[in-house]
This record gives C-alpha cells, structure tokens and sequence, in this order.
C-alpha cells in the first residue's frame, strides 16, 4: 500500500514539477529577451520546443531518481540540494544536446547561463514543496489508514519507527495488539489487547488496515487473520520478517509466478550486464597493454638488472570466479630467493627490493594484470584474488568470504579505493573487505565500474598509506 502511495506521489510530483519548469522557463524567455532584445529572439515556437524539452529534461532526471527511491516526503535539505543539482544538471545537459544536434542559434549562451541558478533555485522549493502539498491532498480524509500494528513487542518496535516516517503517506498508528504487553518508552502506542480478539479491536478503534509482524509461519494462523481483515473490509499487509529471523539481507525474487528467496541481489548474473563489463574491460586494458605495458617493462627490467636480478615478471596462482585457479601476472618486486611466497608483503619487508617498493607503492607492479583481463580471466574492477591457502583462512574469519566468487576478480575494486589494501593484521580488516566486496556486487553498474577505475587512478599519484 506504501509502495503504491509513494511511487504514485512520485509521479504526481514529477508531473506538477515538470509543468511549473516548463512554464517558467518561457517566462524566463519572456523576461530575458525583453531586458536583453539584442542576444535572442522570442517567439510561440520557441516557447513551445524549449518548454517542452525542459519538462522532458525533469522526467528524465525523476525517471532515474525512481530507481534509487528517493523519498521526496522525507527529504533533508542537504539531499534536496543534490536531487535539485541533478535535475538541473539533466534539464541543461537535455536544452545543450537539442542545441548542438541541430545546431540552432536562437538561445544565446549567456541566457542558458542566466536560467541555471534560477531552474536551481526552483527545483530546490519545488521539491520541498509539492510533495508535501501534494500529500495533504491525496492523503487526507476517506484516504486515511488507521493502522493497527500486529506482533510481538520486538517486531511492533521496529515496524513502529518505519511507519512513524510515513505518517505523511496518510498511515495513522491507532494501536498495537499482541498475545504479551508491547507498551514502553520506545513504542508510544496503546496496547489494544490479545489476536484473539482482533475483530473487536478493529470495530473499537475504526480500523482500516492491520500490519502484522512476526507472526508463526503456520497457514492456520495467517489465514485466520486474512479471513478476519476480509470479513471486515480491513487491509492486511504481512511484514516479511525473515531478514530479522535470519539475521541476514535477503532478496525477494519472482520468475513464472514462482517466489524466491535470494541472500543477494546480482546485476552482473544479466548478460547484457556482462557484455557492457566486458567492454569496458577491452577498453581499458588493451590500451594499457599495447602503450604502457612495453615501456613499463624495460623500465622494470632496467631496475631489476641493477638491484635484484631475475624474472621479469612474477606468476602466481590465485582464486578467480567460481574457485577456479588461474595464473596471475606480476612485475616482480622481491629477490628471488624467497622461500615463502604466500607469507604477506609488511611495511618493512626485506624481500622487497628498493624499486620494487616504489612499484608496489605506486601499484604499477599490477600492470601486466592487464593481460589477464584480455584473457577474460579477470575484470579491471572487481575483488582482489588471493591465494587459495589465504581464502582458507580468510573464510574462518566471516563466513560470506566465498561469496567475492560470484564474480570475476579484478585489478582494483571498491575496498581498495576505500583504501582497504595491503597487509591483514585483524579480522575487522577481512570483514571490512569483505563487506565492500559484497556491496561492488550487489550495486555492480557501469557508472560505478568507471568511477572506481578513476578514483583507482587518482590514487597512483596519491598512494595510500596502506600501499607496501
């Protein structure tokens, strides 16, 4: 019910929005040709195309905010300035591309310029305005939901402080009722008595919906209170409790009509997905490899012949998708004669030589791991692949550690540009990375892919303190 009342709201929002930009825009059309007659020409044609091109720029931007549930209600002013940057971010960028396409003059720059801070300004009230009108509107009298909350004392809690956010939406909490007491401090709700007597607390305090939380996964029992809230034209809406049950996130799915419970949500398991990665993945890496990488090595070359003598490259194998070995590609950076190789690189480690400790520091010892992405064995961006003796010990540490397979591994990923690299000393720095991991795959975009491969290469110039 929520769900629909929001993303309804929404689109309410962008339609009133989207029509006050549009007008106003003309009106700023208006009012700039007469101050400055000499820099545009006005007319009802040009009112027209540009007006609509910037309602189209504001659907747009609110087509994109849909997928990031933005809630326009409780909206703070700080989050309302990025939303209203953005929006007129797309209006402009949406008024530039039908300028350059079909290459008309009829706006000037200076107009264009003129019009950024004031599109600013009115996105920044409209957002905080319309909705909340909007609201009162919609969701006010006949449209009102007195609410009673259903379950134990710890499910009504945690369900009490989501729904006291959406009291806006028109969802007015009259009381909870439980087989055990629910009242304290943190629930200010009156406790309305037993399920038992569940139709009569609905008839006492004019009920119009019941949200029921924690309640016994028995059929019996959940068709008694769907019966109950029919019977009396009551809404029911069960509160999925099983990330609370299992301690755990979990993804809902649904295929044919067939429901399933998923620990994880996986963008990259779509082919498209894949294919746009793989792309990128060429598109870096074969540049790197064909310009960078020669030069790179004689220059490592040069530096091995005069203080470590040896290969030029370090071959190790490590854990890639699905716990499949692969042969990993390294510049050397430690004296040969190391007789531990899976024993982890320290600050002051003595098998590393001098320049290999500037390469490590610098990263350009990951370079020819570049070759390994045109393979298709690894991603420019993904979790970083570690020995199978490391993933051993590193799966004691948390048990989601396996999860990083999922997914080909790569040469950065998001926990080393959140600067968690370099030596594991605690469990806490396996469970931080291991965390990021889990969030790269579960938020995995393009957008975010390229963002992660620029903020990688900021910090070739500003290495991290982590980096030995």
């Amino acid at each position: 019910m929520i769900l629909y009342r929001a993303r309804g709201l929404q689109t309410l929002h962008c339609v009133f929005q989207a029509a006050t930009a549009a007008a106003f825009f003309g009106v700023w059309i208006y009012l700039f040709s007469q101050m400055f007659p000499d820099k545009m020409t006005w007319g009802y044609v040009l009112f027209v195309k540009y007006s609509l091109l910037v309602g189209l720029g504001v659907t747009i931007d609110h087509l994109r905010t849909a997928k990031r549930k933005t809630d326009f209600l409780n909206l703070k002013f700080v989050e309302n300035c990025a939303v209203s940057f953005r929006q007129t971010l797309t209006v402009i960028l949406t008024l530039l591309l039908f300028l350059v396409a079909f290459q008309t003059q009829t706006i000037s720059r200076e107009f264009i310029f003129s019009f950024i801070p004031v599109l600013f300004v009115l996105m920044l009230v409209t957002n905080w305005i319309y909705p909340l009108w909007l609201a009162h509107f919609v969701f006010s009298g006949s449209y009102v939901q007195n609410t009673i909350l259903l379950g134990s004392r710890r499910g009504v809690s945690r369900l009490n402080d989501w729904l006291s956010t959406k009291v806006l939406y028109g969802v007015k909490l009259v009381g909870a009722v439980s087989d055990g007491a629910v009242s304290d401090e943190t629930i200010n709700l009156p406790h309305l008595g037993s399920i038992a007597q569940l139709d009569d607390h609905i008839r006492r305090v004019g009920a119009t919906q019941v949200i029921a939380v924690d309640v016994p996964h028995s059929p019996v029992v959940v068709n008694h209170l769907a019966n109950t809230c029919q019977r009396l034209g009551v809404r029911l809406l069960l509160a999925n409790d099983y990330e609370l049950m299992l301690g755990r996130r979990i993804t809902m799915i649904e295929q044919d009509g067939i429901h399933f419970i998923s620990f994880h949500r996986e963008p990259l398991e779509s082919p498209f997905s894949r294919v746009l990665k793989r792309v990128l993945d060429f598109a870096v890496s074969l540049p790197v490899v064909v310009l960078i990488l020669p030069p790179l090595s004689l220059l490592v070359w040069l530096l091995h012949r005069s203080q470590s003598p040896g290969p030029l490259f370090f071959h190790q194998l490590r854990t890639g998708l699905q716990g499949q070995d692969f042969l990993l590609y390294k510049f050397r950076t430690m004296h040969v004669n190391n007789p531990d190789e899976s024993v982890q690189a320290t600050e002051h480690d003595t098998r590393i030589f001098r320049a290999g400790r500037w390469l490590r520091k610098m990263s350009l010892d990951e370079i020819p791991q570049f070759l390994n992405v045109l393979k298709g064995e690894m991603s420019v961006v993904g979790p970083r692949p570690h020995l199978r003796q490391h993933d051993d010990l590193f799966r004691q540490k948390m048990i989601s550690y396996g999860v990083r397979t999922f997914i080909k591994p790569g040469i950065t990923g998001l926990a080393q540009v959140r600067d968690l690299r370099g030596e594991i000393l605690t469990d806490q720095d396996v469970i931080l990375r291991v965390r990021s991991d889990i969030d790269y795959l579960e938020n995995w975009s393009l957008l975010l892919d390229i963002e992660i491969i620029f903020r990688t290469a900021w910090k070739v110039f500003i290495p991290s303190k982590n980096a030995h």
